[in-house]
């Protein structure tokens, strides 16, 4: 993966330029996983670093701390790392939300195409209140399916989403079209 400093988003100062392509120079791609034509991007080296894993959590923090948020959802699985980093420092509660069968009791549903077929996530009802103010947390914001079936489940809460929280936007995914609330990425790449 190659970054520009001008294809990140925000306006950073110098060194927090090379904060960030320090945290960028961490990560992998891994070509054709997990099927043919899928470039998969791991965020695990992030995780193994603590101090990158501070920071992209402050990130995160600093941009949705003014933003009155309730609730932090993290997507399975890989959004609920930094989802549930997020919620702690911001002393909110984190929600998952999972694929089908992962979650007990009575759910939401929303079926929804992902790059390489269809899928189910779920919400379990009740665990938004009525006009809670959500913030979508995940690690890649590629197509985009994941994250619009996220603010379906929400919206069927009756709770607002306010944000759509990614480490990385792919340059191609169609964000003006899908997602109804605003993106905050680390890198476009």
């Amino acid at each position: 993966m190659s970054i520009s400093s001008s294809s990140m988003l925000g306006s950073a100062r110098h060194e927090q330029n090379q904060e960030l392509l320090s945290i960028y120079d961490l990560l992998n791609e891994y070509p054709d996983f997990p099927q043919k034509g899928i470039q998969f991007v791991d965020i695990f080296p992030i995780l193994q670093n603590t101090k990158a894993t501070e920071k992209v959590t402050d990130y995160f923090v600093n941009y949705l701390k003014n933003k009155s948020v309730d609730i932090i959802v993290g997507l399975e699985a890989r959004g609920f790392f930094f989802a549930s980093f997020v919620a702690i420092r911001l002393g909110i509660p984190f929600i998952p939300i999972r694929k089908e069968g992962k979650l007990p009791g009575n759910c939401y549903k929303v079926v929804y195409q992902k790059e390489y077929g269809p899928d189910i996530l779920e919400l379990q009802k009740g665990v938004i209140k009525p006009g809670s103010r959500v913030a979508i947390l995940d690690d890649v914001f590629a197509t985009g399916g994941t994250t619009a079936a996220a603010e379906q489940l929400i919206h069927m809460s009756y709770g607002i989403v306010v944000a759509n929280v990614f480490i990385i936007q792919g340059k191609n995914s169609n964000d003006s079209n899908i997602l109804k609330a605003p993106i905050y990425s680390l890198f476009k790449v």
